[in-house]
């Protein structure tokens, strides 16, 4: 946290001139403190202002004006500040830690560090520091060399949970989850109320396939969080992976009460859907989820898949084209294409309609050229096996 610097400069003896001078820096100083405190930025800032006109040296004077600039959103300006105290007065920990918050907030990463570094260097014991750099070491993705600046920050202050949080995030990040799931486990008996933690924590216990437990930690954060949408599309997750599914789509409907424009929670929810064979169902879900992501090419696969399991075979193509014209070099998607027609085919047989089984049979072997054609020695073969072009094998005989 960011603090105003409140000692008092000293008014050094010599000419009578220089003491005025110093005497009104003081003032203007102490009055710009008072309008801070009463939150009256702007005017601290003019008074801050008018005490280094008095007084260019007054490295606390810079520095409060730091610190407002920070407040008032003007994070160059404040840098500028800091700087100016710290020329005046290098060894100021608090001004280095300062500075580097700003320079990581306006992502100059490699700077921050070097900022935190040399707050480390005059207070070694500054265990917001060292967390602080660990944060910025993870936001480049140095996750070993964060680790290590929380645990020096740990080893100062043992039960400082913000430093074990991070810790935990860092490990994650490091596929170290049962570790991360004990970093989270020290921050939340710290903090029980730390609702991030438990929802992290159920994260990792999920990559671990700890569903039960994981379940249970989001449901510890949905006790702090009821309304948190994201959680309850995890948990959902969680609860489907343990074929749950009931279950599941209840947890996703909580989390679409919530947020009903969440693409991902409409598609998991078709999917638990289509595990219990309500495939209409699944569609309608689906369909939710592409009115939201248009360009989702799974939700248009497992959408044909339901319309073909339940003979909706026009619609099933439909669905198989919209991702052709996503992906149209994708072999399988024509092979996909000329399995619906040959199903096509056999429901036309039992409807006595040549017409339709010629179209089908002319179709299916349309696709199934374009699948061998993109890859000759999957598909040739295939076309020999697979029980799905029964209906059509001597048709295809000499495809393969």
């Amino acid at each position: 946290m960011q603090k105003l610097a409140s000692k008092e400069k000293p008014i050094d003896s010599g000419e009578k001139s220089i003491a005025v001078n110093l005497q009104k820096a003081q003032t203007w100083y102490d009055r710009g403190n008072a309008l801070e405190s009463m939150g009256r930025l702007s005017a601290a800032l003019e008074s801050w202002e008018k005490a280094l006109e008095f007084e260019p040296k007054f490295y606390e004077a810079w520095y409060n004006k730091g610190v407002t600039l920070r407040k008032l959103g003007q994070l160059p300006e404040a840098i500028l500040a800091y700087n100016k105290s710290l020329k005046i007065k290098a060894d100021n920990p608090e001004a280095w830690y300062n500075r580097a918050n700003i320079l990581r907030k306006l992502n100059r990463l490699s700077e921050a560090i070097a900022s935190y570094e040399q707050a480390i260097e005059l207070k070694p014991d500054y265990h917001e520091a060292w967390t602080n750099r660990g944060n910025t070491l993870v936001n480049l993705e140095k996750f070993s060399e964060a680790i290590a600046s929380y645990d020096k920050a740990i080893a100062i202050k043992a039960d400082y949970c913000e430093a074990w949080y991070n810790k935990a995030f860092a490990l994650k990040n490091s596929s170290q989850n049962t570790a991360a799931i004990a970093s989270y486990d020290r921050a939340i008996e710290l903090k029980p109320d730390l609702h991030q933690a438990w929802y992290n924590r159920g994260l990792a216990l999920a990559d671990e396939k700890l569903y039960p437990e994981a379940v249970a930690s989001y449901d510890k954060t949905l006790q702090l969080r009821p309304d948190s949408p994201e959680v309850w599309n995890k948990r959902g997750t969680a609860i489907a992976q343990m074929g749950k599914f009931e279950n599941a789509i209840a947890s996703w409907d909580k989390a679409l009460a919530l947020k009903p424009d969440d693409s991902e929670t409409w598609y998991n929810r078709g999917l638990a859907l289509a595990n219990l064979k309500r495939f209409e169902e699944a569609i309608a879900s689906w369909d939710k989820s592409l009115e939201l992501q248009p360009d989702n090419t799974e939700a248009y696969y497992n959408r044909a898949v339901a319309f073909r399991k339940i003979q909706r075979f026009a619609e099933a193509i439909a669905s198989y084209d919209q991702i052709i014209a996503l992906n149209p070099n994708d072999p399988n998607l024509y092979y996909q294409k000329a399995c619906v027609y040959a199903l096509e085919k056999a429901a036309g047989d039992q409807k006595n309609n040549p017409e339709a089984v010629a179209t089908s049979i002319q179709k299916a072997i349309k696709n199934l050229s374009k699948a061998i054609e993109l890859n000759p020695e999957k598909y040739r073969k295939l076309c020999q096996n697979d029980s799905k072009l029964r209906t059509i094998r001597e048709e295809v005989r000499f495809l393969a």
